[in-house]
């Protein structure tokens, strides 16, 4: 019943983003509440059966199978893809200085007050402490990224800090997940990173830029260029992953290569219309799933603290690390609240520790809970707390008139 959970998935998704955009909110949080719908008919409903044609139809909704998680991963991924596209590379280069404050701070701070409340409150052990640290340090700027371009705002000072910060926050929390989870040596990281940016470096000086030409003058078929850009930001998407870095990042380098392009001017209405109107719903869908309704009953109740903590950190982190940088207050504060998401990284470093027997069964099932938590909590609430820091913006079907 793949096919049924993506259809269901994103005809309710559209309902929900349409209830969302009525009452002056964003699609994307009509999206995430699908997912939360999701979870809890999944939690405690069974599934429906009922004749049909001589038959008996029965349907138990899991959102777990193999389609959907394509239509998801495409999603985020092209997310950030477009993103990379609209950056333009003169702003990256003016926000290098003050992403790397942003960063740098944003990591360090949610990772001490998780270490030391792990530590001192907790009574966990030095490793424990650590990995706790870990779980809360990489932003996953995907809902931000969904935010700022339904709000128009993601060329602007704050968007580009984000940005930027996020690619390095990526760097560094890998480096923090290789000191505290030992998964790769830091020697093979950083050279993987270098290989990365070598070819990145490569591909700008003229190779992409032919294959893009190629793609649009001498390809005939429909649609074609915009096939060959998607493929060429999965291609080095891939890549990123081989490397050890999050494929987003190298989805994101990807779309700025095709940026730097000319077609990338017939390129935006095709590519965005592909990605926002089918994949990228399904990823904030597949987030809201991963509120766990029974389990969040079975957490001692000091997990909790652990989530304004977390919010705490990389609020103020990335807040005073752009405002250091230089920024306004006013845009500082919209990048400390852009970059609280929290996504793969935290799942994949809880869901690694526990599997590792690095934490006991019970707490460490209670670790993954308020982690799930904080991710589906953060999907949600950033995007408001966005819309009500930025100008108000045009409806969503003006922004849809003036992109046709």
């Amino acid at each position: 019943m793949d096919i049924i959970d993506v259809a269901l998935a994103l005809i309710i998704s559209k309902l929900f983003g349409e209830l969302a955009v009525r009452l002056k909110q964003m699609a994307v949080l009509g999206e995430l509440f699908t997912g939360i719908l999701f979870a809890l008919i999944m939690t405690y409903f069974h599934g429906i059966s009922f004749p049909l044609f001589g038959h008996t139809f029965s349907y138990n909704v899991h959102l777990t199978g193999e389609s959907f998680e394509l239509f998801a991963n495409l999603g985020i991924i092209l997310l950030l893809f477009i993103a990379g596209m609209e950056t333009d590379i003169k702003d990256l280069k003016q926000s290098g200085k003050r992403g790397l404050s942003t960063a740098s701070l944003g990591v360090t701070l949610p990772f001490l007050f998780g270490a030391i409340f792990a530590l001192k409150v907790m009574h966990f052990q030095m490793k424990q402490s650590l990995v706790v640290g870990a779980i809360f340090t990489a932003t996953s700027v995907g809902v931000t990224v969904r935010a700022l371009m339904d709000l128009k705002q993601l060329r602007s000072k704050a968007g580009t800090t984000i940005i930027t910060a996020a690619v390095i926050d990526d760097i560094i929390g890998i480096l923090v997940l290789t000191f505290v989870l030992g998964t790769q040596t830091i020697s093979n990281l950083i050279i993987g990173f270098i290989f990365f940016m070598f070819i990145i470096f490569v591909l700008a000086l003229g190779p992409v830029q032919a294959y893009m030409r190629f793609a649009h003058e001498k390809m005939h078929s429909p649609y074609a260029v915009a096939a060959m850009a998607i493929g060429f930001g999965l291609l080095i998407a891939a890549f990123a992953r081989e490397v050890g870095l999050a494929p987003i990042t190298g989805a994101y380098f990807a779309g700025i290569l095709i940026g730097m392009t000319p077609e990338k001017k017939v390129l935006d209405k095709p590519l965005n219309y592909i990605a926002r109107s089918i994949f990228v719903p399904m990823f904030f869908v597949k987030v809201g799933t991963l509120f766990d309704f029974k389990m969040l009953t079975q957490v001692d109740f000091k997990f909790f603290w652990l989530i304004p903590i977390a919010f705490a950190g990389k609020f103020l982190g990335c807040g005073t690390g752009s405002l250091i940088s230089g920024l306004k207050p006013k845009d500082a504060v919209r990048v400390g609240v852009g970059m609280m998401p929290e996504m793969e990284v935290a799942l994949v470093i809880v869901t690694f520790a526990y599997g590792q027997g690095i934490f006991p069964k019970i707490i460490g099932s209670q670790l993954v809970s308020v982690t799930i938590t904080y991710v589906v909590l953060s999907a949600i609430l950033v995007p408001v707390l966005l819309r009500l820091l930025f100008p108000p913006i045009e409806s969503a079907r003006e922004i849809v008139k003036n992109e046709q």
